[in-house]
């Protein structure tokens, strides 16, 4: 193995030329098969790209993370090199291929919701991004034109609602068990400690915890980002088990610890983490999400 390019030069345009015909090729395929491309570029890792796309509804956003990850490998098939999702293919030193599942949860606008949260003008409405597969939007993708985000009170601290608190709750409480399925090979326990979370822990914004926080600019903004995956695991029994577990906290009215504390004098410090270990080397909404330390996966000559 020799990665196809080597260097942190993190959006550099001359690093991202050395693979350009790839990329290039990469959007075309997958935009074909009705995949949105958002972002492509080189990350901290030795052949490392970072590729992320538009989000969909449900199961369909496992069914674009498969089809991604075999249209990645045919396509650096055809430029002589290999692509592989394998956490750390060269060495175990730097920042290992992370699978990060951006999400978020929708339901209808007027609704009530189960927590009492929605209702209230810090429940906005949503965009709509036009792709495949979604009945809503005639084109399909993720399209939220009459839902509002059930995530989102821009009352609440961290802008959460209670809705959005449980099930954030509830995958933190089970998040030791989601452990094996997001690092289901002995490999993806050395990324861990490199930005990938070693406990149960969220903060807003934070990149060390295991689920961060993203506010955005407004509430159809609002969406939280489970950084445990490696690139990996299966996007299938990652979604599954994520919404078992968020589920479970709404319906048990699990309530949010505080958030990781960068300090580490009090909670979710590197000294003093505060969360259940999630790491330990062992093995009525609706969802919408999208696979996102860098990279997706790393590339290298053959």
């Amino acid at each position: 193995w020799e990665p196809l390019f080597s260097g942190p030069e993190i959006f550099v345009t001359l690093q991202a030329a050395k693979v350009a015909g790839f990329c290039y090729a990469l959007e075309e395929q997958l935009e074909a098969a009705g995949i949105d491309v958002r972002t492509m570029n080189p990350e901290y890792g030795d052949g490392q790209l970072e590729i992320t796309v538009s989000p969909s509804w449900g199961v369909s956003a496992a069914d674009d993370a498969s089809t991604f990850k075999t249209a990645v490998k045919e396509v650096a098939m055809q430029f002589g090199a290999t692509a592989t999702f394998m956490t750390k293919p060269f060495s175990l030193s730097g920042p290992g291929n992370g699978g990060h599942f951006n999400f978020s949860l929708w339901e209808p606008e007027g609704a009530e919701a189960a927590s009492g949260a929605l209702g209230r003008e810090g429940a906005e409405r949503g965009p709509c991004h036009v792709g495949k597969g979604d009945e809503r939007g005639g084109g399909g993708g993720f399209c939220s034109e009459g839902l509002r985000n059930a995530l989102h009170d821009a009352s609440a601290p961290a802008g959460l609602s209670p809705l959005g608190r449980a099930f954030l709750a509830g995958i933190l409480a089970h998040a030791p068990a989601l452990e094996a399925l997001c690092s289901p090979t002995v490999p993806c326990y050395a990324r861990h400690g490199n930005w990938a979370p070693t406990h149960a822990t969220w903060g807003l914004e934070d990149r060390l915890a295991a689920v961060r926080v993203k506010k955005g600019g407004s509430g159809r903004e609002c969406y939280l980002e489970l950084r445990m995956p490696s690139a990996s695991a299966n996007a299938y029994l990652v979604v599954a088990a994520l919404v078992a577990a968020g589920l479970d906290g709404m319906e048990r009215g699990l309530q949010l610890p505080p958030p990781r504390d960068p300090s580490g004098k009090g909670r979710g410090g590197a000294s003093a983490n505060g969360g259940e270990a999630a790491a330990n080397g062992g093995g009525e909404a609706a969802v919408n999400g999208s696979g996102g330390e860098g990279g997706g996966g790393g590339v290298g000559g053959v």
